[in-house]
């Protein structure tokens, strides 16, 4: 087995203006395989992925804490990593435990970002096209990011666009850790891949810049010629991020979006999604706290993720939200605002995360399929309603 890796860079821009920040960033590492996706709801590794994601955006050091292991700071610990794949690339690229540690210690914590159908048909094309002709970079279709992701069906009123690459992920955490450590060569002299991190670490850029406030994560839904050199899975994964606005009449507006999951904890037992363990027709209900007037509904999908547009919702405000079928507590937010300026100036209401997580008693299984069942029900007459 004998890892490459290269950085190069894809479009982050304005629709108000030209000439912004332009980076995005692929990774090449050699292992076998394929994998599917999906172009709709998330299936449950790419929800697992997106909760991933934004663990790491809302703590990022104790995420690497999770990825990597170190017996004392700035020393490797024995493995490196409890994840063979990670652990593997950190020893083959010499990545410095001291500069990874000093490069996290400057990252500020971001809000989440939510699921995004037309950004995971436009990342799922872009997997199939790296898998049908055997490459990975930025250009194989001849358009610029912005194009890609409209065709993909994302709104034309965007304001950030971000694409990360990776053609040969070998199982969701070991892609997750690439794109979060940034393993690589670090501009060293030859021979050698320098510090072992990519400069600049334009994958990690790309996953913690707060402006973003949706993603798709898209598997190639075609099979892997066996010929395939590069693009060689098991997932050959795209990740596209960016963010949508509008204008309300008075002022250009980037709604928050809530985000987060309902699942039982029954497969890991690690107090965290897995795949498996999400539960479909959850409702959920946001109110405003004091009022009790309900403000905004949806439904967890089919992988138990959901995200709700929060728009006409103010900073100051205390909402409740609820996941009635489930029996557990209402969870709090207040939403945080700020503007951004793009030539004009855009109020930015960050997105806010409430997962809910169902632990069934002994012998209560049967109760909470019970629960599940009563939700798709209820679902099911909503829509037709």
């Amino acid at each position: 087995m004998h890892p490459a890796a290269h950085l190069s860079h894809a479009g982050r821009s304005s629709a108000f203006q030209t000439g912004l920040r332009s980076f995005g960033a692929c990774l090449l590492l050699c292992v076998a395989g394929q994998g599917t996706g999906s172009a709709a709801d998330p299936t449950a590794d790419q929800q697992y992925w997106l909760e991933l994601t934004n663990r790491f955006r809302s703590a990022p050091q104790a995420e690497l804490e999770k990825l990597a292991n170190f017996s004392s700071p700035g020393v490797w610990g024995a493995p490196q990593s409890n994840d063979a794949s990670i652990a593997f690339a950190l020893n083959y690229f010499g990545t410095s435990a001291v500069d990874l540690l000093s490069q996290f210690s400057t990252l500020t914590p971001a809000p989440p970002v939510a699921w995004s159908s037309a950004l995971n048909v436009s990342a799922s094309a872009y997997s199939n096209l790296m898998v049908t002709t055997d490459q990975q970079a930025h250009t194989l279709d001849g358009l610029t990011l912005d194009q890609r992701i409209q065709n993909g069906g994302y709104s034309s009123t965007w304001l950030e666009a971000g694409e990360n690459l990776f053609a040969s992920t070998q199982s969701i955490i070991h892609g997750h850790g690439a794109f979060v450590i940034d393993w690589g060569d670090g501009n060293g002299a030859s021979p050698g891949f320098g510090n072992g991190i990519q400069s600049p670490a334009g994958h990690r850029d790309v996953l913690i810049d707060p402006v973003f406030k949706e993603i798709g994560i898209g598997f190639q839904s075609i099979a892997i010629p066996g010929t395939n050199a590069v693009a060689i899975g098991p997932y050959v994964a795209t990740q596209h991020l960016a963010t949508q606005y509008r204008f309300d009449g008075a002022n250009f507006v980037a709604d928050a979006i809530l985000t987060g999951s309902v699942y039982q904890d029954t497969i890991a037992a690690d107090l965290f999604y897995t795949p498996g363990e999400g539960l479909a027709g959850m409702a959920i209900n946001v109110y405003n706290d004091v009022s009790g007037i309900l403000v905004a509904s949806g439904f967890s999908n089919s992988a138990g993720g959901f995200n709700i547009t929060l728009d006409g919702l103010t900073d100051g405000v205390v909402y409740r939200v609820e996941a009635p079928d489930t029996g557990l507590a209402a969870q709090t937010f207040t939403l945080d605002t700020h503007t951004e300026n793009y030539g004009v100036p855009v109020i930015f209401y960050d997105n806010v995360y409430s997962s809910f997580m169902v632990v069934p008693e002994p012998g209560g299984m049967l109760l909470c399929l019970v629960a599940a069942l009563h939700a798709l029900a209820r679902r099911s007459r909503h829509r037709h309603s």
